[in-house]
Formats: structure tokens, C-alpha cells, sequence
């Protein structure tokens, strides 16, 4: 007949073992989960920096017409105005990139820290495993 050591034994192993299968699937999956939204949040600063330097370019065109009009009086030079806003629609398509940037590479960090720890919650149960069988067979 069976021994009801060794039942328990196999129970726990094959328990054990299919625990830790599912949670090591679990975290590869959520790893590269996250690094496809790392990849379409990197996609979408780009677009958006597109976005606000063609909108910063419509934008200088209109100025410049109404300079060249005449019906616009500033104070120093049109040429210095439209220097200082240029650099400033610029800056502003700079940042909104990095921001995007900044949020894509914190999702990839996420996703590298998931994936080692999932390594290392298989190692640490895989070890639990073995201890609770030396007990058992003692």
C-alpha cells in the first residue's frame, strides 16, 4: 500500500510546484505587459511632441503675418518677440516628450523589478519546497 508520508510528500510537490508555475507565468506576463505600455507611452510623447511643434509652427505663421500686416505693435523687435516664442513653444514640446519619456521608463523599471522578483519568489519557494520535504522524509 502507499505510505502516507510519501502521499503527503507527492501532494505537497505537486501542489507546490504548480503554485509556483502559475505564479512565474503570472509575473512574465505582467512583465511584458508593462513593457508594451512602456513602449506606447514612449509612442505617444512623440506624437504629442509632433503635435505642439506643428500647432507652435501654425502658430509662428500667423504671427508673422500679422507683423508683416503691420496691425500689431509690440514692444521691442518682431523678430525678438517671435525669437522668445519660438523658444518657448519649443520648451514646451521638450517637456512634454520627457514627461512621456520619464513615465515610459518608469513602466520598463516596473516591469525588469517584476521580472527578477518573480525569479527570486520561484528560487525562495523552490528552496521552502526542499526543506519541507527533507522534514517530511526524516
Amino acid at each position: 500500500m502507499c505510505n502516507p508520508a510519501a502521499a503527503m510528500a507527492a501532494t505537497t510537490v505537486i501542489s507546490a510546484g504548480a503554485r509556483m508555475a502559475s505564479e512565474a507565468q503570472q509575473a512574465r506576463h505582467d512583465s511584458r505587459e508593462l513593457e508594451r505600455e512602456a513602449k506606447v507611452t514612449e509612442a505617444q510623447g512623440v506624437e504629442e511632441e509632433r503635435r505642439l511643434r506643428a500647432e507652435a509652427a501654425r502658430n509662428q505663421a500667423k504671427r508673422r503675418v500679422a507683423i508683416l500686416k503691420g496691425g500689431v505693435t509690440t514692444e521691442g523687435s518682431p523678430t525678438d518677440m517671435l525669437l522668445d516664442v519660438a523658444r518657448e513653444d519649443d520648451a514646451e514640446a521638450r517637456w512634454a516628450r520627457f514627461g512621456r519619456s520619464e513615465t515610459a521608463r518608469a513602466k520598463a523599471r516596473d516591469a525588469r523589478n517584476r521580472r527578477r522578483r518573480s525569479v527570486l519568489d520561484e528560487l525562495s519557494s523552490t528552496q521552502a519546497l526542499g526543506t519541507d520535504l527533507i522534514r517530511l522524509g526524516s
